[in-house]
């Protein structure tokens, strides 16, 4: 497929991108919009050859684990039980609900996770409100807090504590109106009244009937992270999942069918069955992965706002699914106990392991820069004190060949503590070994202990 750019992005990457091994890049920067049927599937198989890179999601659960530890934060992990739609929203790249990052790694945006969180919230008050009876935390995690909620107000101002809101949600064509139906004005009051408690805000005299119109807005208590599939290594079937674990960032070729084009296209009054079908082939998220995500509490947030945003959530990806074509049974999840229990075990273990690596980059960074502070000496000095025994021999056998920096750096390391019990076996052993060096230190009226 031909792609257009810049002559010098040509001479880069190659005039049809070969050379790039970015997907992010060829599936967002350098697609043709124009490319039907094979030249379309040969560009995404292609793209697709190109693994994801590791290293964001390595960072960021790390990150997500500071939080856990430092800001009272909490990680839902939900299992991928369908795949997940990427692309349906532009015909280029642009997708409906989930994004690659730079690195090629599939991820949800935080705004795609509030809004899924949100929807499920709106739906239970609405549920709520129509069959008169509250809605059952069914993981039951939560249950002391979950009986804070003694009435539709109640759930009302948590949602607008949780998720925020702005004038428009006051409206009578809002989501709160929706949730709330015919109960609207008195849910309404009750909780614009909480809401004004809560933040000491004064009502005016004139909407002493309508409060929530003194109600400045709001952003929210609760930050919703975007969303990453966790990295559990090849590890197969796992109990408590019903998926086993693809390779994480894997893609895979779906397609959408579209059987009245004519129609669609307004070529056509009707539609009918007399049109060829138009089959789009598109990536998609494989099924199985499981993804992370994270929820921050932000200023003045309570625990349990926190834990009403995660069983919202919860329901939220299992019941109504997140991405495009959640209808027809794609982006859907599996947040049950047991895969967050499977997972969170896991996931320590990958995390104890990243922090190791870590710790030895540091320590091979401070090891570099005391060497490059060190004098010739010592720089000689450290490289002999790594040898192994035998290795270590055959240097001191060199004596007459070495430099004086050379040498002076062996007598260093020959009196190092390290090298006690090579020096007790050299005397007993090998004197032949040690008395050069002997002699050399003397010579020099050194304080090497030997």
């Amino acid at each position: 497929m031909s792609v257009i750019m810049l002559k010098d992005t040509a001479a880069a990457i190659g005039a049809n991108a070969q050379h790039c091994d970015s997907r992010s890049l060829l599936l967002d920067r350098f697609v043709d919009p124009t490319a039907k049927e094979e030249v379309r599937k040969r560009h995404f198989t292609d793209a697709m050859c190109r693994s994801a890179k590791k290293s964001k999601i390595e960072s960021w659960f790390l990150f997500s684990e500071h939080l856990i530890e430092k800001k009272n934060s909490t990680a839902l992990h939900a299992q991928l039980q369908a795949r997940l739609m990427v692309n349906m929203s532009g015909g280029l790249m642009e997708n409906d609900g989930l994004c690659l990052d730079r690195y090629g790694m599939p991820y949800v945006p935080g705004s795609a996770v509030k809004g899924c969180a949100r929807r499920a919230a709106l739906a239970a008050l609405r549920e709520w409100c129509e069959a008169g009876q509250k809605p059952a935390d069914d993981d039951n995690l939560f249950a002391e807090s979950w009986a804070k909620l003694n009435a539709p107000a109640d759930m009302l101002a948590a949602i607008a504590l949780v998720f925020g809101w702005v004038d428009v949600d006051w409206k009578d064509s809002s989501d709160f109106a929706w949730a709330c139906g015919n109960q609207k004005d008195p849910v309404w009051k009750d909780a614009a009244e909480l809401l004004a408690k809560q933040f000491a805000w004064k009502i005016e005299p004139k909407h002493q009937l309508t409060p929530w119109q003194s109600l400045p807005n709001f952003a929210g208590r609760v930050a919703f992270m975007p969303a990453y599939p966790v990295d559990l290594g090849r590890i197969g079937n796992l109990d408590g999942l019903s998926y086993s674990i693809p390779e994480v960032g894997k893609l895979e070729l779906d397609v959408v069918t579209s059987h009245h084009p004519d129609y669609y296209s307004r070529n056509i009054p009707l539609a009918t069955d007399t049109e060829d079908p138009n089959p789009v082939i598109f990536p998609a998220v494989a099924p199985g992965h499981v993804f992370g995500f994270m929820l921050s509490p932000l200023r003045q947030c309570e625990t349990t706002l926190i834990e009403y945003a995660r069983v919202w959530l919860a329901t939220g990806l299992s019941v109504f699914g997140i991405g495009a074509k959640t209808n027809a049974g794609y982006g859907w999840f599996d947040c049950s106990k047991e895969v967050n229990g499977s997972v969170v075990k896991i996931q320590t273990q990958k995390n104890a392991e990243i922090h190791q690596q870590m710790r030895d980059l540091e320590t091979k960074r401070l090891e570099k820069e005391r060497l490059a502070k060190a004098t010739p000496e010592d720089q000689k000095k450290i490289e002999y004190l790594k040898m192994e025994d035998q290795k270590f021999a055959d240097q001191a056998k060199r004596i007459e060949a070495m430099s004086d920096v050379e040498k002076l750096g062996f007598l260093s390391a020959l009196g190092d503590s390290t090298k006690k019990e090579t020096h007790k076996r050299w005397r007993k052993n090998k004197p032949e070994l040690i008395k050069p060096w002997l002699e050399y230190s003397q010579k020099l009226n050194l304080q090497t202990q030997l």
